[in-house]
Order: structure tokens, then sequence, then C-alpha cells
């Protein structure tokens, strides 16, 4: 049982170890576009066009919910790096908190572990302890 505690214990401390890292990823100051940047490649009707042949046309589009509705964007050639970068810094930051969430539940996880522990060894020591209380007079 005291395997058990110092078990959970170590992986307690184990991941509280992983956690100043973590939460330094939500201090930062960057703004952050909710949406994703991919390449569209499409025709554009013209019978002599190169994109008649196979060659499609190529454009970058960031697709996002803005003002609660979903927009696909074509933005300046000399923004799509700008774009791009709000867009993956988004995403770092939702991954993030989405591993904070499982670290979090992890350590739930542990806590309740080293309570049931905590809490079988009370009763272990009470029970010893009772018995050797006098007995209890009947009345």
């Amino acid at each position: 049982m005291s395997h058990d505690l110092s078990s959970f214990r170590r992986q307690l401390h184990e991941l509280q170890q992983q956690l100043p890292a973590l939460l330094q990823s939500f201090l930062g100051r960057e703004p952050l576009l909710p949406g994703s940047m991919y390449t569209l490649r499409r025709r554009c009707g013209k019978p002599t066009c190169h994109c008649a042949r196979g060659e499609l046309h190529a454009s970058t589009v960031l697709s996002y919910r803005g003002q609660g509705r979903p927009q696909n964007i074509t933005p300046p050639p000399e923004q799509v790096s700008t774009v791009q970068k709000l867009t993956d810094d988004y995403r770092q930051f939702r991954q993030a908190r989405s591993q904070l969430l499982r670290l979090q539940r992890q350590v739930v996880e542990l806590i309740d572990g080293i309570e049931a522990a905590r809490v079988q060894e009370g009763e272990r020591r009470f029970q010893k302890l009772r018995d050797s209380f006098p007995p209890h007079p009947r009345r």
C-alpha cells in the first residue's frame, strides 16, 4: 500500500514538472486567429487557359468563422505569412489547452488514488488503536 502511495506521489510530481512549460504557452501576448489556411486549386473557365489542361490555378485561402458564420477569404500574397502565423499560434494555443485538460484529469485521478490510499492506511491504523481501547460498559 505504501508502494502505491509513493507511486502516486512520484507520478504527481512528474506531472507537476510539466505544468510550468505548459502554462507558459498561455502567457503570450500575440493575437490569435481561429481558422486555417489551405491551398485552393481551381479552373478559371477559359477554354485556352493552362488550367483547362489540368494545371489548376492555386490560391491560399483562410477559412474561419468571422461574425459567427463561416468565411473563406483570400489574403493578398504579401499577407499570407502573417495570417498563417496567426492561425498557427491559435492552433498551438488550443493544443496546449487540450494538453492542460488531459494533465488536469491525470492529476485529479492521482489525487483520488492518494486520498484512497491514505484513507485506507488511516482506517487500518485506527482499527489497531480501536483494538486497544478498553471495552465499552453496557448500560
